[in-house]
């Protein structure tokens, strides 16, 4: 029987425990003997007290004792039971995290803070932006009973002050030390570095602190010019280890907030707490977006006939506008009132006193930001379309806009276009300050500012020499007015947040809202739609004229009723999704909007909103940067795996990495083994966060790679987290799009335990026979780094038989060069060689010519990919997967460890609406290439081609979350077009065969020549020309060339001693032993004298070991556990007793040679 165990997983004692104790919730059998039972936390507490060995456990304990003890109050002083998200947050709360509360206004911040502070009692801090706003506060909490302070500040006591007094009356609010301070709104002290130092101090952060997360901060951005650098590297580790040290005594709570931090010190602060504050959230959204062709204010309000409106004037039009526009309303019997300031306006509204509210159409205007009020609020009407205006001089000092405008006056900007593709954005930045200032620079980025400059000036030359009035981009216009151009972008941040002011939350129901934008320029109209489209699902602007305006009024005025049906119901779920990659992590996060981000024990985590169907998921993203657990390499049984009567008990440690060398190990040690460095990190940390984020949500989704491999590693996280939640789900997707995602949350399911027993045989089987042969090679050759491995020694075998075959066949290699066929002649020395070109004589005859029709090529497999990235690009397979996992991991391509060609009626429609794009319909031919398995083809996820791609990363240079460089773009363009090329048509292809006569010896070839129609379009076969005017070079070589990658790889597949998953590794140990090199032009392997004798010895020994046809029944074995067609028991025990009667041979081998 095979049981997994967990060198770490106690959730009391951190020592071993098996997963049948983690899956049921409890502790270990150490501390809690007897059945292995579920039981309630309290019933687990009294236990382990009562047998005296409570320790960790005790922190779970009293965190949920908390919790219920401020639901409690929550329910006493508020009359009802916390929302969902409510409770959410007090979950954290009783945690005593330091955290930013994200959600759309009415969904219960205030109210959660306030019983927060109630139960807290003590010294509190509440900081808000307005006196009003304090009385508000003060008054709420008298009448909970709370001791307030809203002028003096006393300990002990809840003080509310507005951030003016506290710069005010800055000592005295230092000195007061606050263990709890509140923040309504944090752009108050992100304002500048002074009032970010300000808060720091009331936080309780000493200089000393604050200065390294300075230092850090800095270091940081040093380090993204000079990624190399390892000595700024270890000056990083240090700082993030006396950071790491400093533990706040202060709890910190932000309820809401517009700007990130930006500067070096808001950074540091951010560093520090752990957080950073969350912009404003719109992801509850029930509105109808109307616009009307003009800027006829009247005719509007005729086709409203209400009142209860939100006039939001584009800033361009300024406030004689709004003062016009007032009166204008006042003489159509309505009234009407200026929002610009202060509250007062508000309060007339409420009372219904003022009918309309005018203000200005900006991001930080009063009535974009300040304004609530769900039950008069029914429309914002938006006098010209909300943008924001650049004179085009100072736009240009934008490199990616040079490059835009250029493209659109038809410029050359190709070349400029690749080399900014290529900067980092520390480069970049740098680069638009330079043009901006006039700043000197020097090397690259000297002479990509000289092209931009050139280009600037052919902007300016093309504009005037044509008169251009008008130029119009995806995302900007450009428009003249009176000699002077400008840039004009919709700002469609402004749009979501001032027309959300419509749809507000009343008794848990969402009201119903009417936004109408006045177009003033129907081109910004359409870039404003095309840009809310990649942000709201499923948004279109409906023409005022063509809806039932009367309908949409009932529908906003009932909404807004006590007790009615027509509010839209929230159903709020939060949940915690976990990804194997922090780059998978960040941009699953964008995918859904722009994230908050904090750190959990120094582990970033992304808060994001997941719509699926009427569920708002919270959703808190987490990567796990790969396996949090190992096969211990701790003295424990065999190799980490105890063996008694045919019971397998497999124990598994944390993984700890050392920053100074980067090896990994499985033993707990305090300093690294290879290096003796103490900088040290451990998987533990990440379990920590896992569990700590597990106890807070309602729900878990795993979302490790869909292989093998990712099965373990859901297991393991499953596991982990057990005593902490239930509610453990398993969801699989094949490509990060927002589709792939939904679609994988809505097919949430289990962990297949056939997957995870097969992956645990087979770390078992590499750890047993990679050891004992590890060790027999290092006992042989005196040298630490000696290795093998069940697929190694097959692979090591063909590569060192290879190698010795080629040296054995050396001489002399000459190429004929018939126009572009090549022959290929050998001759053993170089006097031969010269003899047969002195008399080279050459005759070609065209003998025949016939026509074949030709089907494409399947989209990729692993396997085709590696091959045809080597054949083609002459990059290796190491390389190609990493930059695979890449294109992967930012939503370019499916799953690239596959062997499946299968495509997906989604991916079929992908290469249809490409090719209609390219009016290229006629050559469609949809494939769904094979049955539907595990796994797609590797294809792209939309129709972007690597054109269309340059530019998305240009328009959009934060969208991704890797480095983009031209391999990048290579491998994709291969994958997109063999793709592409595999849903069209046949091509035609004409093959002629040729009589070749090279002094008089006769060769006979049929090549292709031409190729026309179908997929060749997109994916050209190569054709030749065969010429007897020919070119000759001649050099050294062997008659039995070396393997390729590609070869290695495509053996590896048909004698089926590999999987997608190890193709590229296998071939990378051989090379990290120092068995196998890399030749330095075409890249071909070669093995080394270290790696022939150790190929040697394993052969002398234990050949059947590494054996071809046993490492592939073995691999079927596995794979026979993977669909549960095998028991594991039966497969460890055959291996157990094979690799012992190896081992004997071993010691007996070893034991020969030494006396020899």
């Amino acid at each position: 029987m095979l049981k997994v165990y967990y060198t770490f997983g106690c959730p009391n004692c951190g020592g071993p425990i098996d997963d049948e104790h983690l899956l049921a919730g409890v502790p270990c059998s150490k501390c809690l003997p007897g059945r292995v039972e579920n039981l309630d936390y309290r019933v687990i507490y009294d236990l382990l007290v009562k047998n005296s060995t409570l320790k960790g456990y005790a922190e779970y304990f009293y965190d949920n004792e908390t919790f219920e003890e401020i639901v409690r109050i929550f329910k006493r002083v508020i009359g009802n039971e916390p929302w969902n998200l409510q409770k959410y947050w007090i979950k954290r709360l009783a945690k005593s995290e330091s955290f930013s509360l994200s959600a759309p206004t009415g969904l219960g911040k205030t109210t959660t803070l306030l019983v927060y502070s109630l139960f807290f009692s003590n010294t509190t801090l509440y900081v808000v932006p307005t006196n009003s706003l304090k009385d508000q506060i003060c008054e709420r909490l008298r009448n909970m009973g709370a001791k307030v302070s809203c002028n003096d500040v006393k300990e002990e006591y809840i003080n509310v002050a507005t951030f003016n007094r506290i710069l005010r009356h800055y000592d005295n609010y230092v000195s007061l030390q606050p263990k709890l301070v509140i923040v309504d709104d944090s752009d108050m002290i992100l304002k500048s570095g002074k009032t970010t130092e300000v808060m720091a101090k009331i936080l309780g952060i000493s200089e000393e602190i604050f200065q390294y997360a300075i230092s850090l901060i800095r270091l940081k951005r040093i380090l993204k010019f000079n990624e190399d650098d390892k000595e700024l590297k270890n000056k990083i580790v240090e700082l993030e280890y006396k950071i790491g040290s400093w533990k706040p005594f202060v709890q910190f709570l932000v309820a809401s907030a517009t700007l990130r931090p930006k500067g070096i010190k808001q950074q540091a602060l951010r560093t520090l707490i752990g957080f950073e504050p969350s912009t404003i959230q719109t992801y509850l959204r029930n509105i109808a977006d109307l616009y009307y062709q003009g800027v006829d204010i009247e005719a509007i309000l005729d086709k409203i006939s209400d009142n209860g409106g939100l006039l939001l004037v584009s800033k361009e039009y300024g406030r004689e506008k709004m003062l016009e526009l007032k009166e204008v309303i006042e003489k159509r019997g309505y009234s009407a009132g200026l929002a610009i300031s202060g509250r007062k306006f508000l309060n007339k509204f409420t009372e219904g006193k003022i009918d309309y509210l005018i203000g200005s159409a900006s991001y930080y205007g009063v009535a974009v930001r300040g304004l609530d009020e769900p039950k008069r609020l029914k429309y914002v009407i938006f006098y010209g379309i909300p943008k924001i205006r650049l004179n085009l001089t100072d736009a240009l000092n934008n490199p990616s806009l040079i490059v835009k405008i250029g493209e659109l006056l038809n410029i050359d900007v190709k070349d400029i276009r690749r080399k900014l593709l290529f900067l980092s954005p520390p480069e970049f930045q740098i680069l638009r300050y330079s043009l901006m200032k006039g700043e000197e620079l020097s090397g690259k980025l000297k002479d990509i500012k000289v092209n931009l400059i050139n280009i600037k000036e052919k902007i300016w030359d093309v504009l005037k020499s044509n008169n251009i009035k008008k130029l119009k981009a995806d995302t900007f216009l450009v428009t003249e007015n009176n000699g002077k151009y400008y840039v004009y972008i919709p700002d469609t941040v402004t749009y979501i947040q001032a027309s959300g002011r419509s749809s507000r939350i009343i008794s848990n129901g969402l009201t119903f809202g009417i936004s109408i934008v006045l177009v003033d320029n129907i081109d910004l109209l359409d870039i404003l739609s095309q840009k809310l489209k990649k942000i709201i699902p499923n948004f279109i602007f409906k023409n005022i004229n063509e809806v039932d305006i009367r309908e949409l009024k009932s529908l906003a005025v009932s909404s807004r009723e006590v007790s009615t049906s027509q509010k839209k119901k929230i159903n709020i779920k939060t949940i915690l999704l976990i990804v194997e990659s922090p780059t998978k992590a960040k941009t699953i996060a964008r995918l859904f909007g722009r994230p908050s981000r904090r750190e959990v024990h120094g582990i970033p985590v992304y808060e994001t909103i997941i719509l699926v169907n009427d569920e708002i998921l919270i959703t808190n993203i987490i990567a796990t940067k790969g396996h949090i657990t190992d096969l211990t390499t701790e003295n424990i049984g065999y190799y980490g795996v105890e063996v008694d009567n045919n019971e397998f008990n497999a124990y598994y440690s944390p993984i700890y990495k050392c920053y100074n060398c980067g090896k990994t190990f499985t033993i707990k040690s305090n300093t690294c083994p290879y290096c003796g460095s103490v900088f040290i990190s451990s998987s533990e940390k990440v379990v920590s966060a896992l569990r700590k984020l597990s106890t807070e949500v309602d729900e878990i989704y795993i979302a490790s790679d869909p292989d093998q491999e990712g099965e373990k590693i859901a297991y393991d996280v499953a596991m982990l987290i057990s005593p902490y939640n239930k509610n453990i789900y398993r969801i699989k997707y094949h490509e990060i799009t927002r589709n792939g995602i939904l679609d994988a949350i809505l097919n949430k399911g289990k962990i297949n335990m056939n997957l995870v027993k097969s992956q645990i045989v087979r770390r078992i089987e590499d750890r047993w026979i990679g050891f004992e042969l590890s060790s027999a090679l290092k006992s042989m050759f005196y040298e630490r780094n000696h290795g093998s491995g069940r697929v190694q020694g097959p692979v090591l075998s063909w590569i060192v038989e290879r190698t010795k075959e080629y040296k054995k066949n050396y001489g002399w290699i000459l190429y004929i060069k018939l126009g572009d066929y090549a022959i290929k002649k050998f001759f053993r020395t170089k006097e031969e060689a010269n003899k047969f070109i002195e008399k080279l004589n050459i005759k070609i005859n065209l003998i025949s010519e016939r026509k074949e029709i030709q089907n494409p090529l399947p989209p990729f497999t692993t396997d085709s990919l590696l091959m045809d990235a080597y054949d083609k690009l002459g990059i290796s397979s190491q390389i190609v997967m990493k930059i695979a996992q890449d294109l992967f991991e930012s939503g370019l391509i499916t799953y690239h460890r596959t062997d499946s060609t299968h495509v997906s009626a989604l991916g079929i429609s992908i290469a249809k609406e490409y090719l209609e794009s390219k009016n290229l319909n006629n050559s469609f031919s949809g494939r769904s290439w094979g049955n539907e398995g595990t796994h797609e083809a590797i294809r792209p996820t939309s129709s972007m081609d690597t054109e269309s791609l340059i530019k998305d990363i240009e328009d959009n240079p934060n969208k991704y979350f890797i480095k983009f460089t031209k391999y990048h773009l290579r491998i994709y363009d291969l994958i997109f077009r063999r793709f592409i090329a595999s849903q069209m048509k046949p091509a035609e292809v004409t093959y002629s065969k040729f009589e070749i006569f090279i002094n008089g010896e006769k060769l006979e070839v049929e090549l292709p020549t031409k190729i026309s129609g179908g997929f060749s379009t997109i994916y050209p076969l190569k054709t030749y020309v065969v010429s007897e005017k020919h070119s000759t070079y001649l050099t050294k070589g062997s008659i039995i060339p070396l393997f390729t990658y590609a070869e290695i790889i495509k053996n590896m597949k048909e004698k089926e001693i590999g999987r997608p998953s190890t193709y590229a590794k296998t071939i990378s140990a051989l090379i990290r032993h120092g068995y196998v090199v890399e030749s330095k032009r075409k890249a071909l392997l070669i093995a080394t004298n270290k790696g022939i004798k150790a190929y040697e010895f394993l052969s002398s020994c234990c050949s059947d070991l590494i054996s071809e046809n046993r490492t592939k029944l073995l691999l079927q074995k596995i794979d026979k556990i993977a669909n549960g067609d095998v028991n594991v028991d039966y497969v460890l025990e055959d291996l157990h007793k094979e690799i012992t009667q190896i081992s004997r041979k071993l010691v007996n081998s070893l034991k020969l040679d030494t006396n020899v």
